[in-house]
């Protein structure tokens, strides 16, 4: 009796077993295993799945650090976002645009964040360097003065000095575009003198060397902060302004990288827009004199500049190429389609 007891066991547990694996298929069949695939099929799973974790190295990307326009590539070195994409974005500081760019045709960079006129120059010269995507649209820079001053608008200022970090600089390129619609010569009835930037400007702005002067973020957050200080002119522009470049051959032999950085970037500012207080932390250690509450004006007013998807569009990039023409800058005009590709956007 023991023995047919424990056949009938047996035999009853076979048959609950059989139910059970018979129980998920509709068609009342066992399911397939999920190695039950061809073996195609199967290789080809094994190879996306090693290409969307194999790491991607490091990609040196050159910027003019102490300022926000980078924004963008500033949040995700900080907070990881790069790195758990498997790219790693070494930051390489510059004191100008000029010596960065120098940097990215002597290859020791792989990409800089600056100004899109740089790229008309490389094309005016013949070297194959490409806009990729664009972080901020617009000059970057805002006329500053005291509360107390009695200009209301721009076109008030016939007369006066006003700095600009330096002449030929985009934020001399911006005051004088602010000009054109006025009744003012920006090289007859102004006097426009470089004065650096940071301490310099502000102490020629507080001591009424200059009626106001040319400032870019944090820095004008901070001024208009203490309530001495307010924007007069704050270029609304489309204005290709700081942008991605690289040389077209490394991006050749790098896309994903270049694909991986530029969609890190939108999904960074896509998230940023929706928290902006969720990236002040992030960037204090970038500005560890500003106040959190005076840094999240300024990443807001930062945010504001980024334009859609990252995009480049015809009308900003001729705004600079005939700025560019007009101070000297390059010589003969350069097209959109030879200087930008924004192929490698999400």
């Amino acid at each position: 009796m023991k023995v047919k007891s424990s056949v009938l066991l047996i035999t009853i547990g076979f048959l609950v077993m059989l139910a059970a694996c018979s129980g998920g298929n509709e068609a009342g069949q066992s399911a397939p295993e999920p190695n039950d695939q061809p073996a195609e099929q199967q290789g080809a799973a094994e190879e996306n799945d090693e290409a969307a974790t194999e790491p991607l190295g490091t990609m040196k990307v050159g910027l003019v650090c102490g300022g926000m326009t980078p924004l963008l590539a500033q949040i995700g070195i900080n907070d990881g976002s790069f790195a758990a994409e498997g790219l790693e974005v070494e930051e390489i500081c510059f004191s100008s645009g000029a010596d960065a760019v120098q940097a990215l045709v002597g290859g020791s960079i792989d990409a800089n964040l600056g100004s899109y006129e740089h790229v008309l120059r490389f094309a005016d010269n013949e070297l194959d360097v490409k806009t990729y995507g664009q972080l901020y649209n617009g000059a970057s820079y805002s006329l500053v003065v005291k509360e107390d001053a009695p200009f209301q608008d721009i076109s008030e200022l016939a007369g006066e000095t006003i700095a600009v970090t330096r002449a030929g600089s985009l934020s001399d390129t911006a005051l004088r575009k602010g000009f054109e619609g006025t009744d003012i010569d920006p090289d007859r009835d102004v006097e426009i003198i470089g004065s650096g930037s940071g301490a310099t400007m502000l102490a020629a702005i507080e001591n009424n060397q200059v009626a106001g002067g040319m400032v870019s973020e944090p820095t004008v957050s901070q001024m208009v902060a203490t309530g001495d200080y307010r924007v007069l002119y704050d270029p609304d522009f489309d204005y290709a302004g700081i942008v991605v470049m690289s040389m077209a051959d490394w991006v050749d032999e790098h896309s994903r990288e270049m694909e991986t950085f530029l969609k890190v970037m939108l999904d960074i500012y896509e998230r940023s827009v929706e928290d902006p207080a969720s990236v002040v932390e992030v960037m204090q250690g970038n500005f560890p004199e500003v106040p959190p509450d005076v840094l999240q004006m300024a990443i807001e007013a930062q945010l504001s500049k980024v334009p859609d998807g990252l995009r480049v569009t015809e009308a900003g990039a001729e705004n600079v190429v005939e700025t560019a023409i007009e101070l000297g800058v390059i010589e003969q005009p350069v097209s959109y389609e030879e200087a930008v590709d924004l192929s490698y956007l999400p």
